[in-house]
């Protein structure tokens, strides 16, 4: 289905990713100064690029075993307000360094305030030197206050349960469960005809795996997965302001209003969470988009409502 991760594809490219980044690992050479070294200096990353340059990071660690290892990472002054002083960067390489069984009592984490753009330095410090300091920081980027502006944008999908497929329209899952059955015939037939259905056949054991299946409460956390209590919290600090959350999705593919209803419900759970009035946020389906996505907009007293913004649905090509 539609943004169904080829998972054996993306752990396939990581895991070359991290060969490389661990046969390309030289002996670190021996400095007379104590100093820091910084080892490396990188902007936003997926996750396979990521992955690579923690492994690099800690074959450098394990070439000086005396070294500490500094991480500083600084926010983005680009960044939405929603993500400001989360360090979203300092937990992703500890869910990598977790992921990869790395020694993290050799790290160290440093918030290094604010920078145009999000910047993450790894730093290799000998035994004695002394620690690294932020370098080249600004400073924190201000709310306004008086005039409208997007606090959060979102994907509406959770890695544990994409309860987006509940809002599949009908028409389009009995088209989807139509091809994958034309698919599977084909396959069959295409084995069949092969040279190997001459050879004897072998009976395959079939080894039955359960999948292990959400639990309903499990379900209704990923549903408001999205939610955000704090875009409350700044309705309620802006005296006279209220909220305005477009949602974006594939009419054609989605049931729309379904959805509105679902955001409605978490507009509910955002109102009462903040003890402020289910009115102070309004709901407006913007367009076309290829994911669910949501953007969450402050509107001061005499602010304008927003735009919505979507994107330009692409032309489905026809068989001539």
């Amino acid at each position: 289905m539609r943004r169904k991760t080829i998972q054996i594809v993306f752990l396939t490219i990581c895991f070359v990713l991290n060969v490389f980044a661990q046969e390309s690992g030289e002996p670190a050479q021996k400095e007379d100064s104590k100093i820091p070294i910084k080892v490396d200096e990188f902007g936003k990353l997926g996750g396979c690029d990521l992955n690579a340059r923690v492994q690099n990071f800690f074959i450098e660690l394990n070439n000086d075993p005396s070294a500490t290892g500094y991480i500083i990472v600084y926010q983005g002054k680009n960044e939405l307000p929603a993500n400001r002083n989360l360090y979203l960067m300092e937990k992703r390489i500890q869910d990598e360094m977790r992921l990869q069984a790395l020694d993290s009592a050799r790290i160290v984490f440093v918030r290094g305030g604010f920078r145009n753009e999000i910047a993450t330095e790894l730093f290799r410090v000998p035994s004695g030197a002394a620690a690294p300091e932020p370098t080249d920081t600004i400073s924190a980027p201000t709310t306004p206050k008086d005039k409208t502006f997007l606090y959060d944008s979102k994907i509406l999908y959770d890695d544990y349960y994409d309860f987006t497929n509940e809002f599949i329209l009908p028409s389009v899952t009995a088209r989807i469960e139509e091809e994958n059955r034309l698919a599977e015939e084909q396959a069959k037939a295409e084995e069949s005809n092969s040279e190997e259905a001459i050879e004897p056949k072998v009976e395959a054991v079939e080894e039955n795996f359960e999948i292990e299946k959400p639990t309903p409460e499990e379900i209704e956390e990923a549903k408001f997965s999205w939610v955000n209590e704090k875009f409350g919290e700044i309705i309620k600090k802006q005296k006279d302001s209220r909220g305005v959350i477009i949602f974006y999705a594939d009419d054609a593919y989605y049931d729309v209003v379904g959805l509105k209803s679902l955001i409605e419900a978490g507009k509910q759970k955002i109102a009462e969470f903040n003890k402020i009035p289910v009115a102070k946020i309004q709901i407006v389906y913007g367009g076309y988009r290829d994911m669910v996505q949501a953007e969450f907009w402050i509107v001061p007293k005499k602010g304008e409502s927003p735009t919505p913004r979507p994107e330009e649905r692409p032309v489905e090509e026809t068989e001539n």
